[in-house]
């Protein structure tokens, strides 16, 4: 198993203002976070009312280079600290899943996201085929981005 995680404090940021803002996407609000990098990402389909089951559409550029996107499903909604969602491609769900744990802190708001991507046991002998996406360029690209586009997520919820 591929496991990358990112960790960082994000002063002036609340867990409530990024959870709510991270499980009720919409594209306007997602350009206007980093219009150069965030493309899209919305709710295609619903699921209850706090979300779990909730399928996502998120297409972002990861520097030049690099480009994420992926349907999603919301399998973790743990309001306002976490969420999960695990990546789908042609209805099925795959063994990928991009972590947010938000918690609140005397010094900001402690971030956690982890993107996971393999399987466990006898399945990961299919990660050195991963891992040809998910490779050291890739995984530094997603390094940097998150890097920047958490303090940017604080001064657009504090300047809104």
């Amino acid at each position: 198993m591929i496991s990358h995680v990112v960790e960082l404090t994000v002063v002036n940021a609340k867990a409530e203002q990024f959870y709510n803002f991270m499980i009720t996407p919409n594209n306007e609000r997602y350009r206007a976070w980093w219009p150069e990098e965030h493309l899209q990402f919305y709710i295609v389909k619903r699921g209850d009312d706090k979300h779990l089951g909730d399928e996502v559409f998120y297409d972002e550029h990861l520097g030049e280079k690099r480009r994420l996107a992926f349907r999603a499903v919301v399998t973790t909604a743990n309001f306002p600290n976490k969420i999960i969602w695990q990546m789908k491609k042609t209805g099925i769900r795959l063994p990928a899943y991009l972590s947010l744990e938000l918690h609140d802190t005397a010094d900001g708001l402690r971030i956690r996201h982890e993107l996971r991507i393999g399987f466990a046991k006898a399945g990961c002998v299919l990660d050195p085929f991963i891992r040809l996406y998910a490779n050291k360029s890739f995984l530094a690209a997603l390094e940097k981005h998150c890097r920047i586009e958490w303090p940017k997520l604080a001064d657009l919820l504090n300047n809104n």
